[in-house]
């Protein structure tokens, strides 16, 4: 395995470079950089399988899948989008899936730490690409930013003494946090898929964001005998998946509705690992497994679904060279298969049964139920509050996917770019099918691959409802089918008639007449506008009979409005106070260098402790508590 390992690694770092050769030859980059991608990762799917380590593989599918289908997507995304710069696009894409793919592999460690940072730089090139625009330059700075702060807590961990083990927990999960959005730390997701082209958004939100929790996982394994951490992730959880998907249903740009959607589905998987350390604590080992059960499950269906859903945004933006949805409308006529994938997606992504994203929320449920008829005190309050706050999400999720398939697909054009629509591309629509067939399957397959991946060890009581889950979505697979060849019958049997219905006096149904994005969630929004504070810009109405009629609304982030903004201030504030001490003065310096080393051996002889006679002090306090 590990000489196949070393050859996809050698196919997609090879590839890389090689396009680089390419200058101004798209067609030469394009077949040298997809074809060695694609191929280094049909290569590693076999080697993934065949290694049967489950919870790799929970990270590796997303990145083999979704970056498959993310390099098939980019020939027709990025046509004119990279158009002369298809060399530098394949040596960013192709570098960003070599270092996530050596990530999966590799434990805690200085090489870790140094394809940790090679992913942020290459896929910060990415998020870039576009950088002659000022928000797609502030949104790659912000992404920068949070990946170099990643970086330093993660130097600042591997550096430290193993034996201040709670030091150690917070700044591994602040740093691996922010790469995958955990509340306060997501700023950067709204921001960045904006900016970045639609397939790296897909490989970024589908594959990226999740490899936090590998981060967490491989740095801090002794984070389960931590009660505290349990009820971290566990609020951490309730307020990533309820504030992403409410700052999420009241966006009008439709990939960052898609981003505050990771946001609310990485609240989801966190909660769902919190749920299962809270579980372990309790001794409910039961509702241990079938939390961590599903947080696991979610993660690989919320890729699928998530990649599908990025790159049929990126088929929209190709046909509209827009993102706003308010100005969109009826491209279910010109974009006949994305319109279809988007939707079955979207509702597969609001958690709603029997597709594939109910799979893991499902498990999840019954583990919080299981925590209400066997819990007591914080674990049976935990498990209602985890009961009530899933199904209230899951109903915020139908909203906004209503909201953004009525207003996208649906309905009348409402601007000429909507009418003007250029039709979808092949090769683009191919691309989304394998993320979006591989969720289907996902539905049937999840309860073999558990039982696979586990060698049988898994209990029955996980695997009974994800049967019975896989049996209802066969069953509305065939009537599905059933339907459509009884109505195609039917088409066949009679001549079928267009004609208007009553329509109250009105002459023909215009754009006019129906919601756009904004106002169809509009009573929503206002509901938790003391959350949301929305900036409203109403143009006032002059004429009796006018022609024109404005409404803005614009909903900034609340971290960013709460947190982030304030504390940049503050910094701004104190950088320019601070400034005037570099004057020029020579004595200045050397006593700001005195106080310095100071400081540092005051802190060295503060931190340092003497080992305990007759204990060895090479051996890390760490590995007891791991034992």
């Amino acid at each position: 395995m590990d000489s196949i390992n070393a050859v996809v690694l050698g196919l997609l770092g090879g590839s890389a470079f090689l396009a680089l050769f390419f200058k101004r030859l798209d067609r030469g980059a394009n077949i040298i950089g997809a074809g060695g991608c694609i191929a280094a990762l049909l290569l590693k799917l076999f080697t993934a399988v065949c290694a049967g380590d489950g919870m790799m593989l929970c990270f590796q599918l997303p990145i083999i899948f979704v970056g498959i289908a993310a390099a098939w997507h980019s020939i027709g995304y990025m046509q004119e989008h990279g158009r002369h710069r298809m060399n530098l696009y394949w040596f960013l894409f192709n570098l960003t899936i070599f270092a996530m793919l050596t990530v999966t592999m590799l434990n805690k460690g200085f090489v870790f730490l140094l394809t940790w940072e090679l992913m942020g730089l290459v896929s910060f090139g990415l998020v870039a690409f576009d950088w002659g625009k000022d928000k797609v330059r502030q949104a790659a700075w912000i992404y920068l930013l949070a990946c170099e702060a990643g970086g330093l807590l993660l130097v600042w961990v591997l550096t430290m003494n193993p034996e201040y083990v709670a030091a150690a927990t917070v700044g591994t999960i602040i740093a691996f946090g922010l790469k995958a959005g955990f509340p306060l730390l997501h700023v950067w997701l709204p921001e960045a898929h904006p900016a970045a082209p639609a397939p790296v958004s897909a490989v970024m939100s589908a594959a990226m964001i999740p490899l936090g929790f590998y981060g967490i996982m491989v740095w801090s394994p002794w984070v389960i005998e931590i009660p505290a951490v349990g009820w971290t992730a566990f609020f951490a959880g309730l307020s990533g998946m309820f504030g992403g998907i409410l700052f999420g249903s009241a966006q009008s740009d439709l990939k960052r509705l898609l981003a505050y959607s990771s946001v609310e589905n990485i609240g989801i998987i966190t909660l769902a690992f919190g749920l299962a350390l809270l579980g372990r604590s309790a001794e409910n080992h039961l509702m241990m497994s079938m939390a961590a059960t599903g947080a696991f499950l979610h993660i690989i269906n919320h890729s699928l679904l998530k990649g599908t859903l990025f790159l049929g945004a990126g088929s929209v933006y190709k046909s509209m060279h827009t993102l706003n949805m308010d100005v969109m409308g009826s491209l279910v006529r010109k974009l006949p298969a994305t319109g279809l994938l988007f939707t079955v997606s979207g509702m597969g992504i609001s958690g709603l049964p029997p597709f594939c994203g109910f799979v893991g929320e499902l498990l999840i449920y019954m583990a919080a139920f299981n925590g209400i008829a066997y819990g007591s005190g914080g674990i049976f309050a935990a498990s209602l509050t985890a009961v009530i706050a899933l199904a209230l999400t899951g109903g915020l999720a139908a909203a906004a996917f209503a909201k953004t398939i009525s207003a996208v697909f649906a309905g009348e054009p409402r601007s000429e770019a909507a009418r003007d629509a250029e039709p979808e591309s092949l090769s683009m629509v191919l691309a989304q099918l394998l993320p979006g067939v591989a969720a289907l399957l996902m539905t049937f397959a999840a309860p073999v691959l558990l039982v696979y991946f586990t060698a049988g060890k898994i209990s029955n009581e996980i695997i009974k409802p994800l049967v019975y889950n896989a049996c209802f979505a066969l069953a509305l697979c065939w009537l599905t089918v059933i339907f459509m060849l009884w109505r195609k019958s039917l088409s066949k049997r009679k001549q079928n008639s267009e004609n208007l219905t009553w329509d109250c006096g009105f002459a023909e149904p215009t754009a006019r007449m129906q919601y756009t994005a904004s106002a169809f969630i509009q009573p929503l929004a206002d509901l938790f506008n003391s959350i949301l504070r929305q900036k409203k810009s109403v143009a006032a109405v002059k004429e009796l009979f006018p022609e024109k009629a404005e409404f803005i609304v614009e909903t900034p982030d609340g971290a960013g409005r709460w947190l982030w903004a304030p504390l940049f201030k503050t910094a701004s504030f104190v950088s320019d106070k601070v400034k005037h001490l570099q004057s020029g003065f020579l004595h200045i310096y050397i006593l700001i260098m005195v106080l310095a080393i100071l400081l540092m051996l005051g802190w060295s002889f503060i931190a340092k402790k003497a080992p305990v006679e007759g204990q060895n002090s090479t051996v890390p306090a760490v590995k007891a508590v791991v034992k």
